[in-house]
């Protein structure tokens, strides 16, 4: 059910993309393509898993999923920061040089985590019945955990504090909660399930289809005839 849910978030990229494109110049527009983008590769590369039963080939894109992540949570920070209806971000430019410079470090030691294991070790033995890979987490592996909730949690707060403001009310609200339901989806499978069997993928993309509506509402663009249907259900 979750590589389902993956993928079919995957599928959702293409009007999704479309919607970015076409508010890129409207308010943070260029953020939520980043975070799109993140998002996709997140949720692609988890269901990835599953396609083969070797457990090199499960960590190869376990770490590539785990670098989408990482886009994701700096794309939803953005994305927060710059909305119009969030509240400004204090020193945002040091703010952003720190958050870019730590998300820059979290990629590399990820991804190059076979030749150090400082983030996981993968379990050798493989298993056909189990779709994700196994892993035993090292330090890093939490460290990166920390850093990926603080950057949803960081995102949801804007948007707290902006519905607490009154300020366009409806997204806001959804903004913040299903940020927050992120954060913990995060937290939780890392400390439950070693991060391999989660949810919180799918709870990403629930994020970007919250921009998608929003900007669906304001009739910022208009959507592929394939997918309008979709667009006159929703109002």
């Amino acid at each position: 059910m979750l590589i389902a849910g993956a993928g079919l978030i995957v599928l959702t990229t293409y009007p999704y993309l479309a919607t970015g494109i076409a508010y890129r110049d409207r308010d943070n527009g260029l953020s939520y393509i980043l975070f799109l983008m993140g998002v996709a590769v997140w949720n692609g590369l988890f269901a990835a898993q599953a396609l083969d039963p070797r457990p090199i080939v499960k960590g190869f894109f376990f770490s590539i999923a785990t670098l989408g992540a990482v886009l994701a949570g700096l794309g939803w920070l953005l994305f927060a920061s710059t909305a119009s209806s969030t509240p400004f971000l204090d020193r945002r430019r040091l703010v952003y040089r720190v958050v870019a410079l730590l998300a820059g470090i979290d990629i590399t030691l990820a991804i190059t985590t076979p030749t150090h294991s400082l983030y996981w070790t993968v379990t050798a033995t493989p298993s056909v019945s189990l779709a994700f890979t196994d892993i035993v987490p090292n330090v890093g592996y939490w460290l990166h955990t920390v850093f990926l909730t603080a950057l949803f949690g960081a995102g949801a707060t804007l948007f707290g504090r902006a519905w607490q403001n009154g300020t366009d009310v409806a997204y806001t609200r959804l903004y913040t909660l299903a940020g927050f339901t992120t954060a913990a989806a995060i937290l939780g499978s890392s400390v439950l399930l070693s991060g391999t069997t989660s949810i919180a993928p799918l709870a990403a993309g629930s994020l970007t289809t919250i921009g998608w509506i929003q900007a669906q509402q304001k009739r910022y663009l208009r959507l592929p005839r394939p997918y309008r249907w979709l667009n006159n259900l929703l109002r």
